[in-house]
């Protein structure tokens, strides 16, 4: 008979459910339609402890029927039931018999009632990219003539206090001997007689608006009375924004000592002032030297 073994193992099913304690209140949650006629076998089909297993039997007997046109009975057993003493009685399904027409009527009733439940899972991934502004274009090195191997151009002193040269026996500045890694570098040297000193060294830089760049240079600062030097300071600039400054520790007596100095900004326009600012307050006999200034996109 078309389905017996499929319906038996599901009315062993049925059988459980109703023994199930609780049951009482899972019915009364089950929502009936007001089109299909809630009968013994369309009560079982929907009842929450089996309608899993209803729904797959359903589905597999309405598709089997369309193909085969089948019009043959089949018979649900179920065995007896111990009851729940808090249960609403009900009439057990014991070994009955259901056309065909009953079984696609109730199958179609909970097939369009109970549509199997979709789970969408959704997935945030975060992600960091650096993209470079589309259709600008930086021709590089973007700091030009970074190692002073060059000579002087086209960086340019913009700003000498006290002024040069009233006091040009104490204070020199220029591409000197020794390099970081190579012959030269920018070197500073104060010996005014000043409570304050300060050298601007500049260079105009082309950059990508809204463009990420890291600062690099290496620099150091000494006294060359043999002392560590005080109230000094080097500290770079793009713009008015600061990128990179020296640390009271820096500053050593002899001899030369090379440290690297970095730093991170991001550009605010297509054209901006590169500014190293050597600075000394209240203390006369340091010595600066810069190298090696690179700027790249990050």
């Amino acid at each position: 008979m078309l389905f017996t073994g499929s319906l038996l193992a599901f009315s062993a099913l049925l059988h459980q459910a109703h023994a199930a304690p609780g049951a009482a209140e899972v019915e009364k949650r089950v929502i009936a339609t007001t089109t299909c006629n809630r009968d013994n076998l369309y009560r079982s089909f929907v009842d929450p402890r089996t309608s899993a297993s209803a729904s797959s039997f359903c589905s597999t007997y309405i598709q089997s029927t369309v193909k085969t046109a089948a019009t043959t009975t089949a018979t649900v057993t179920a065995g007896a039931a111990k009851r729940d003493l808090n249960e609403p009685a009900r009439r057990d399904l014991g070994a009955t018999t259901y056309p065909a027409s009953r079984l696609s009527s109730a199958c179609s009733c909970i097939l369009t009632a109970q549509p199997t439940p979709t789970t969408v899972f959704t997935t945030t991934v975060t992600t960091t990219t650096t993209v470079t502004p589309a259709g600008c274009s930086v021709p590089t090195p973007i700091v030009k003539n970074g190692g002073f191997e060059s000579g002087l151009a086209p960086w340019t002193v913009a700003t000498v206090i006290p002024p040069y040269p009233e006091y040009a026996q104490y204070e020199s500045f220029g591409v000197k001997a020794p390099g970081y890694n190579s012959a030269s570098a920018f070197t500073v040297e104060d010996d005014a007689a000043s409570s304050y000193f300060e050298l601007d060294l500049t260079q105009t830089i082309t950059l990508c608006p809204g463009q990420k760049y890291k600062f690099s240079a290496e620099f150091y600062m000494t006294d060359s009375h043999d002392t560590p030097t005080k109230q000094t300071y080097l500290t770079f600039f793009v713009d008015s924004t600061q990128v990179a400054a020296s640390k009271f520790s820096d500053g050593r007596g002899p001899p030369i000592v090379w440290t690297p100095l970095s730093g991170t900004f991001t550009a605010g326009g297509s054209s901006a002032t590169l500014k190293a600012v050597f600075q000394a307050t209240d203390y006369l006999g340091v010595t600066w030297g810069i190298d090696n200034v690179v700027i790249t996109p990050v």
